[in-house]
């Protein structure tokens, strides 16, 4: 029987066509578990699996760009050879309870999820996990088919969630798509014209984090940029809960990284005063897919990573006590327009 069970399990059977040992992850039928036998002493083809509880798995720490680490609270991806990683081309599989170093292998304590939802904290709690697989179901915010004049506000429904779309520029092609690398937001593709995503700007969003009453939160996005000259503005990060402005630096407080003409740029505002920018000269080729993430303390002390590392060179900055921030992303297209930007991946939650 298998030895590294660590509490609440609940067995079930399941088909399953390679051999396995007892104590291997495994994902069959949509359902994530730990096989609690050797293939040879059930019957052939299937496996006796726990789908449930916390279990000792080797996880290795890279994700689909390459070597990165493995965090507390990380979501932990099973691959379809039973590989656990952080690569997200996998399906979520679960939580990691421990850290992992950069590129190693360790056994570490997995909290085993079966719902892609619940690897942010399950319930009631703050966060999303969205991979946009299917095409979005859009409206117009107030009703009605949804609309591309500047500073209009619309919903999109992707994976069952909620998200708005702030226009900007004027849109003739009114909605977001999915193409092959996830969700094109670039729509028109024109100079001036774009778009912001957020969870909505009322304190009903499920990602609305209080600095100083939160504990420690952070956000992650996976995009890709075709043409990354083309972008004026593609900057993903934490801004104050406010209305949305037609321009990025409008903002009362924000904290970013901004993806401007293929290099990563830390922007930030505090109390409404002019954007810094600070250039971290890591940089993004076309065609990239590139995953920006922005961690935020529960004092406020915001970090970032560009693919699971540091930026080369780094800004402190530190939101205001009390701060109501969410994530946020904003595209705004350069003469030269950044042609299909596709997004793969939203996460955000408690760190």
């Amino acid at each position: 029987m298998a030895t590294n069970k660590r509490y609440n399990p609940e067995s079930i059977r399941l088909p399953a066509a390679s051999t396995y040992s007892s104590g291997d992850p495994i994902r069959s039928n949509g359902v994530n578990g730990v096989c609690t036998e050797d293939s040879g002493n059930v019957m052939t083809g299937y496996a006796t699996v726990n789908t449930e509880g916390v279990w000792t798995l080797p996880v290795t720490a890279t994700d689909q760009e390459g070597n990165t680490t493995v965090a507390v609270n990380d979501v932990i991806y099973i691959s379809s050879s039973g590989v656990l990683s952080r690569d997200s081309s996998g399906h979520p599989f679960g939580v990691a309870q421990a850290a992992v170093a950069v590129g190693a292998t360790a056994s570490i304590d997995v909290f085993i999820v079966q719902d892609a939802s619940d690897a942010v904290g399950g319930p009631g709690d703050v966060g999303t996990l969205c991979f946009f697989n299917s095409g979005p179901v859009t409206s117009k915010k107030t009703g009605g088919a949804a609309t591309g004049t500047a500073g209009d506000e619309n919903n999109m429904i992707v994976d069952g969630q909620n998200f708005e779309y702030h226009i900007l520029g004027t849109q003739t092609i009114v909605a977001p798509k999915i193409v092959a690398g996830g969700l094109d937001i670039n729509m028109d593709q024109t100079d001036d014209d774009g778009v912001e995503i957020t969870r909505g700007i009322t304190a009903r969003n499920p990602e609305a984090f209080t600095v100083g009453t939160s504990p420690a939160f952070y956000a992650r996005c996976e995009i890709n940029v075709e043409d990354v000259s083309g972008s004026d503005d593609c900057a993903f990060g934490f801004r104050k809960l406010e209305a949305y402005q037609a321009a990025i630096d409008n903002y009362d407080e924000m904290a970013a990284l901004n993806l401007i003409s293929g290099t990563v740029t830390i922007e930030t505002i505090l109390n409404g005063a002019a954007t810094t920018s600070t250039s971290t000269t890591d940089t993004v080729a076309d065609g990239a897919t590139v995953v920006l993430e922005v961690y935020v303390s529960a004092a406020g002390v915001v970090t970032y990573k560009i693919d699971g590392a540091a930026p080369t060179v780094t800004a402190a900055f530190t939101f205001d006590t009390g701060e109501v921030v969410i994530p946020f992303l904003y595209l705004l297209n350069a003469t030269d327009v950044a042609g299909v930007v596709s997004v793969a991946r939203w996460e955000s939650g408690l760190q």
